[in-house]
């Protein structure tokens, strides 16, 4: 939408766009699943920490999101930290999945249903998808947030089925206000996003 695009933009200009990279905790723990050569997706990329992660790591990268200038912030900090990704501006409620077949798909903190049931298959055989957003125990502490934005608890599960999941926290600790999911499309060889 296009209020959501000017909502973003808004943001990513108040931003500091010498900021230090920020690596996600998922990320990082799941880091040696995810070192490769392969091709990576980032959606919903923002200032594209994920995405320079991920290229540090080895993947070449393509990072999508609605906001030209948090784009533009990634590209510098992928000079910075001397890796390159490849970004593309693209409103996400309006497109498909690229294609791919891609080794990683990430996606941190943004939700779009349509989307996530395109992703499994959008992994190449071996391939891993990180996912984490937001999950209805945050209406807790944020209740004027959009509840069609929140997972709820066993939706990941649910949604990934068809994948072999190494890590899963799928919204039922209330604790936790987010949920998350690491996990495998079956088949590949034992590449680097392929061990166990």
């Amino acid at each position: 939408m296009r209020t959501d695009i000017e909502r973003w933009e808004a943001k990513y200009r108040k931003a500091d766009p010498k900021q230090a990279l920020q690596v996600d905790p998922l990320l990082q723990a799941h880091s040696d699943r995810l070192r490769g050569d392969g091709l990576a997706l980032d959606l919903a990329a923002g200032a594209c920490h994920a995405a320079v992660y991920l290229a540090k790591l080895g993947l070449m990268v393509t990072a999508l999101d609605c906001s030209a200038t948090a784009l533009s912030i990634g590209r510098q900090l992928a000079q910075r930290e001397g890796v390159a990704i490849t970004t593309q501006q693209a409103d996400l409620d309006e497109i498909p999945l690229l294609a791919g077949p891609w080794a990683v798909i990430c996606c941190l903190r943004f939700l779009n249903r349509d989307l996530m049931m395109q992703m499994a298959g959008a992994l190449e055989p071996g391939g891993l998808l990180v996912f984490k957003t937001f999950n209805v125990h945050h209406l807790v502490k944020a209740p004027a947030f959009n509840s069609a934005y929140v997972l709820q608890p066993g939706e990941l599960e649910s949604a990934f089925a068809a994948l072999e999941i190494f890590d899963l926290s799928d919204g039922d600790d209330p604790a936790r206000a987010q949920s998350w999911i690491v996990a495998r499309r079956p088949g590949g060889g034992t590449g680097s996003t392929g061990e166990s």
